[in-house]
This record gives structure tokens, sequence and C-alpha cells, in this order.
């Protein structure tokens, strides 16, 4: 990825349920919207590092006077 010229990234992402009750994860799939590229990933976790590493790469972190909301917390939907 080119630090350069990166300044926004876009992927579709999937989500979906396996197992029941407390041993339920989830698990996720993400496509480059560019390139049609697909990845797999076990947990969110993993989705969630490999997103951080991908805006780590693109430059400098936005600046603290972003608009955008936390995300919610609490119980995934059923």
């Amino acid at each position: 990825m080119d630090k350069q010229q990166t300044t926004s990234l876009s992927y579709l992402v999937r989500l979906w349920a396996t197992g029941a009750g407390h041993q339920q994860v989830w698990r996720a799939s993400l496509e480059d919207a560019q390139s049609g590229e697909r990845r797999g990933f076990a947990n969110l976790e993993q989705l969630f590092v490999f997103l951080m590493e991908q805006t780590e790469q693109s430059g400098d972190p936005p600046d603290a006077q972003s608009t955008a909301e936390p995300a919610p917390t609490g119980s995934p939907i059923s």
C-alpha cells in the first residue's frame, strides 16, 4: 500500500455467528472493493487487527476533531 496516495479504504464486510449460547463466535470475511481480494477471519479480533494494520500503513491517524461517533457497546443483535 502506498502511504502517500491512500486516503480511503473500501471493503465489503460480512459477519455471521457460529455456535450457540455462550459458545457463539462471530466470524467475518472482508472483500477489497477495488481488487476483489477476500480475506477470512475466525473472530472479530482478527478482523480489527487487520483493519488497524491497514490504517496504520495508510499514514497519519485522523485528527482529534473527527465528527465520527463512537460505536455503541452492549450485546450483539441476535
